[in-house]
């Protein structure tokens, strides 16, 4: 399998980013699902901790993931895809990226609102930078239980639209992302 993407399918960079993003969203959604209902005490910090550090690597996944469709461009949609298909599939990206970095900076600044450091796989921590705030704590908190609802409802968009391509239009559009598969 080539590294890069070509006219027809992602390389194994393209697709071991999107893979590796997928299992990183699981994660960050089991963590905030799991941590929330725990006790205040050491296990719902270190839970905390974690989704943080794995919020961040996400964050960092998501830029590695935008500076390599600018050197390796996704392959483009097959010739039959109407204009508005197009038009939707761009905005659909578009709001599934902008939604990630909004949520994990949210979550990072409700963080620091709340005076808790974002400490990273317990081997550094980002330095604050907004002043603890309780009524930010507040207002962020909300906005980022929603947002990640927000951001389910982006990811149940695109996975249907990949299965619309594969199962109604049967296209390639979905196989080209599949690790492994020819086509």
């Amino acid at each position: 399998m080539a590294l890069t993407n070509d006219d027809r399918r992602y390389g194994a960079i393209a697709k071991s980013f999107h893979w590796g993003a997928v299992v990183l969203f699981i994660g960050l959604f089991g963590l905030g699902w799991v941590m929330t209902d725990l006790p205040l005490g050491a296990e719902k910090f270190k839970l905390y901790n974690l989704h943080k550090s794995v919020g961040v690597t996400l964050m960092a996944l998501m830029l590695l993931r935008l500076i390599w469709r600018t050197v390796s461009p996704p392959p483009p949609l097959p010739g039959r895809v109407s204009d508005a298909m197009r038009t939707m599939a761009t905005v659909g990206h578009g709001a599934l990226y902008l939604a990630v970095f909004i949520q994990i900076g949210i979550g990072l600044v409700h963080s620091w609102s709340a005076n808790f450091p974002v400490i990273i796989f317990e081997q550094f921590t980002i330095p604050s930078l907004t002043p603890p705030s309780e009524a930010m704590k507040e207002i962020l908190g909300a906005v980022h239980f929603w947002g990640s609802w927000v951001l389910l409802a982006l990811i149940a968009g695109h996975i249907g639209a990949a299965l619309y391509h594969h199962i109604i239009r049967r296209d390639d559009v979905l196989k080209r992302m599949i690790p492994g598969l020819k086509i």
